[in-house]
């Protein structure tokens, strides 16, 4: 494993990932498969809006990445990325041509772990493409898919702000709000589905300075949350939502609980559950269409020894359950 990898795994919190799946396959459907131990993985729903595709860089002796799908159920691998080796890119769906894009990223060959790439991909039909055209140059990017806007919006560190950004049908296009957030890796960015605006959470500054600040943006202009202040804030989470309520899944202080967060009335409020959530560290989350699959990272259960998890979880918006 190289050493960029390794320390950027501690920054960025990545996936390592092996999933095992439902092996009960039939003729008419894709076959199931284990997920291999990997390293840096990013997700996003599918543009279908069922489904989840993961994107990752299963080791470094090999020259691709790999796809993979999640139904629901079970796992199925895709063809693999053709570009340049990466990890961590920003990930997200875009309705409007059917296809998940992939921007950016870390150089998975280089001796140093902060060495970015700025190409745009898209996944669709089943394939990668790369999107030709001028387009941002974007440290530690972070993009969701937004409605309203009609595309692709993305921020991403320059040398003092963060910039925003939108991927339409005519290409990558710079917005100029008034304030931004200062500049950051790695933040969270997920969808209030109440007001359907971006809210951003979190990031890192070189070497870890961690942010725990949360940003909306109003159409035009970020705000700072100003009451998103609690103490108890995690360091680092997951931005992720769903149809009703946008959530954010960040690890207890050393017990490595996935704890649940609820961003309501510009602020995160902490979910109390009557079964705990799973003791993960690095893992990845996505909204299928139906709930939010946590998978992937160390099993931080007491007596596991921080081996790979080989379980998926689900956060149906009320409770906890293991998929397999």
């Amino acid at each position: 494993m190289g050493a960029a990898r390794i320390a950027a795994l501690g920054l960025i919190g990545p996936a390592l990932l092996m999933a095992a799946c439902n092996s009960s396959a039939t003729a008419a459907q894709a076959p199931c498969h284990s997920w291999l131990p990997a390293i840096g993985s990013t997700a996003a729903t599918l543009p279908s809006g069922s489904g989840i595709l993961v994107f990752d860089r299963l080791d470094d002796a090999t020259g691709s990445d790999a796809t993979w799908m999640w139904s629901g159920s079970c796992w199925s691998e895709e063809p693999a990325f053709g570009g340049h080796p990466v990890f961590g890119p920003a990930l997200a769906s875009d309705p409007s041509t059917k296809s998940v894009v992939a921007y950016g990223g870390w150089d998975a060959t280089a001796s140093d772990a902060y060495v970015a790439l700025y190409q745009t991909w898209q996944f669709r039909s089943g394939a990668w493409s790369q999107v030709l055209g001028a387009g941002p140059r974007l440290a530690g990017p972070t993009a969701i898919d937004d409605p309203r806007l009609g595309g692709v919006f993305m921020i991403g560190a320059d040398s003092d702000t963060e910039e925003t950004w939108l991927l339409t049908n005519a290409g990558w296009q710079e917005l100029h709000p008034e304030h931004s957030p200062s500049s950051r890796l790695g933040a969270s960015l997920g969808i209030d589905p109440a007001t359907g605006d971006p809210i951003a959470f979190g990031g890192f500054r070189i070497p870890k300075d961690a942010m725990t600040n949360t940003w909306r943006w109003t159409g035009s202009d970020w705000q700072l949350q100003t009451a998103a202040t609690d103490q108890r804030l995690p360091v680092s989470g997951l931005v992720v939502a769903d149809r009703h309520s946008l959530w954010l899944l960040a690890n207890a202080p050393y017990s490595n609980q996935v704890e649940i967060w609820r961003w309501s009335a510009g602020t995160w409020a902490p979910v109390n559950t009557t079964m705990p959530g799973p003791r993960l560290l690095g893992f990845g989350a996505a909204f299928d269409g139906h709930e939010i699959l946590v998978f992937g990272g160390l099993d931080e259960t007491p007596g596991t020894g921080g081996k790979l998890s080989t379980a998926e979880w689900a956060w149906n918006g009320k409770s906890w359950h293991r998929i397999h």
